[in-house]
Order: C-alpha cells, then sequence, then structure tokens
C-alpha cells in the first residue's frame, strides 16, 4: 500500500517545475515560478470551479508595469489567484524546502 503525498497547506510555497509552464496568453505562470498555498478546498465547494477532487486555490504574484495617471509607465507588481485539483498541483509543483536563518 502507498502512502497519498500529503496535501499542500495554506501558506507553504511551491515551485513551478512543469517544463510548459501553466496557462497560456496573459494568465500563463512560467516554469520556475514560485507560489503560494492560499486554501484547499473539498470537492464541490461552489465557486472554486472543481467537482470531484480536493481543489487547490494558489496565489501568484509577479512583476508587471501599470500607467499612471499622468500616463507613464511604471514598474508594479499583480497578484493571480488560480485553483487546480490537487493531483495536477502536486504533478507539477514541486514543495520549496524551508530555510532557517541562523541568529547571532
Amino acid at each position: 500500500m502507498t502512502t497519498p503525498a500529503p496535501s499542500p497547506q495554506p501558506g507553504e510555497a511551491y515551485v513551478l517545475e512543469n517544463a510548459e509552464g501553466h496557462g497560456a496568453g496573459l494568465g500563463h505562470i512560467p516554469t520556475g515560478s514560485v507560489v503560494t498555498v492560499v486554501d484547499v478546498h473539498p470537492a464541490g465547494t461552489a465557486g472554486v470551479g472543481h467537482a470531484g477532487e480536493d481543489s487547490v486555490v494558489l496565489s501568484h504574484e509577479f512583476d508587471t508595469h501599470v500607467i499612471t495617471d499622468e500616463g507613464n509607465h511604471a514598474p508594479g507588481k499583480a497578484v493571480r489567484h488560480i485553483s487546480l485539483h490537487v493531483s495536477d498541483f502536486l504533478r507539477m509543483y514541486k514543495k520549496v524546502a524551508r530555510t532557517t536563518k541562523k541568529g547571532n
């Protein structure tokens, strides 16, 4: 009997290892991007968009640019949230090992 992979937990960081990245166009998440687990919802949770399997809601912060009130371009950040079946998420993403910082 095999032990199932542990379910992602809110606040954990994962890195996208899928060679093609995830998604296409403006919603594309490039390979190597780090995401944060926001929550894990049971199968059939209204508004998450998946049924039949638990879903991971993840957050991806990325660099972008904004247009100021004066019409200038400036660097900025944006955050997107997506949900995936837990099995798909675990297939494409790998948990980032936590590092501890030694104090003086």
